[in-house]
């Protein structure tokens, strides 16, 4: 059975109807961005007037193919940051944003260990 594969147009549109926010970023000037935030108990460090943490999903094409990344960057209560990517993604929003609970326990997890160790 051959994987879905949704088209540049189709990912934006599904994107943007889903509720993500396109917005440049200079580092990754080959992507367009889309950005979201996430309720979770622990926002970022440097960010804490905003509730929840906010997730990235580039999209890339080459040769005619597109593809996404799932990126999480957040500072952590001890000053340091963390960035979580997640790459080689099926080629559907739908499948991509299956992965986004597993991404947000991961941020939970490492807040939780920094918490321990600063309280250690």
């Amino acid at each position: 059975m051959s994987e879905v594969v949704q088209s540049d147009l189709d990912i934006f549109t599904t994107l943007v109807n889903n509720g993500w926010k396109e917005s440049p970023n200079i580092t990754r000037k080959y992507s367009r961005c889309f950005y979201k935030r996430f309720d979770t108990p622990s926002c970022c460090f440097e960010n804490n007037d905003k509730p929840g943490v906010q997730l990235q999903i580039a999209v890339s094409t080459w040769q005619d193919t597109s593809s996404m990344e799932l990126e999480l960057c957040a500072g952590l209560p001890d000053g340091t940051w963390l960035a979580l990517l997640n790459y080689g993604l099926p080629h559907t929003v739908e499948a991509v944003e299956k992965l986004i609970p597993r991404m947000l326990h991961m941020w939970e997890a490492a807040n939780t260990i920094t918490q321990q160790n600063t309280n250690a």
